[in-house]
């Protein structure tokens, strides 16, 4: 008779236990990055579209300190900063200054904090779908966009602020996670949280214990999200936690 080597049950059974123990520690940090990197490219794609119906509605209209915006916090103005936008974008629904395009009132910091604005119901912010089921959110800061929040030409022409949530309202709502905030400037949009940004740099950063205003430009620029794994990124050192 041949003798055959095999493993016996117990080994099965051990090597599978084993295999178990290694998936389930890293099968949750595998999906986190995969996330991760779905969010990167949403948050870019929008920031694309956004920045291409900003130019067409500069080669129509002109620069936006023409657009009538109005006073900041006026929701005529953000409506019209808002519908300016539209007109160059696929909305399938256009709530204005009215409840009904965000499912939640009020959003996170990237710290966990509850932010205080209201941004669902607060006239003062315009807010719309997009066909992707995004959802992008208007407010105006200065009508005639002479507001100097930063050391770049752009900066020191804000005129507002765009907020995408890039997916449609449902959680976590939170700052750095799923919504990230943009200015409107008289030169193009700008995602908040550049190296140049003091209006930003002066409050928050884009870090686990920050309010994570300004990580849109982190993501964009450096195409990661790892200020969510580690607290020593910088514009001027590391920017990975590797």
């Amino acid at each position: 008779m041949t003798k055959r080597n095999a493993f016996t049950l117990a080994e099965v059974l051990i090597t599978l236990g084993i295999i178990g123990i290694v998936a389930a520690m890293t099968l949750p940090t595998l999906v986190q990055k995969h996330q991760e990197k779905v969010t990167v490219a949403k948050v870019k794609k929008i920031y694309t579209i956004a920045s291409q119906a900003f130019m067409l509605a500069v080669e129509d209209k002109g620069t936006p300190d023409l657009w009538n915006l109005v006073a900041n916090g006026n929701s005529v103005g953000a409506e019209n900063l808002a519908k300016v936008f539209a007109k160059y974008m696929k909305v399938i629904k256009f709530c204005g200054a009215k409840a009904g395009c965000l499912k939640s009132d009020m959003y996170k910091n990237l710290n966990g904090q509850s932010n205080n604005t209201d941004f669902n119901n607060n006239q003062a912010y315009s807010k719309m779908i997009l066909s992707d089921g995004a959802v992008i959110v208007f407010v105006v800061r200065s009508p005639d966009c002479s507001s100097n929040i930063g050391e770049t030409p752009q900066l020191k022409n804000v005129c507002g602020r765009l907020y995408i949530d890039i997916n449609g309202g449902k959680s976590p709502n939170q700052y750095g996670h799923d919504f990230f905030a943009f200015h409107v400037t008289k030169k193009g949009i700008i995602p908040a949280g550049t190296k140049a940004d003091n209006d930003i740099l002066s409050f928050s950063s884009c870090n686990i214990n920050s309010t994570g205003y300004g990580c849109a430009a982190w993501v964009i620029f450096n195409e990661n999200m790892d200020y969510l794994h580690c607290n020593d990124l910088s514009w001027d050192g590391k920017h990975t936690c590797k």
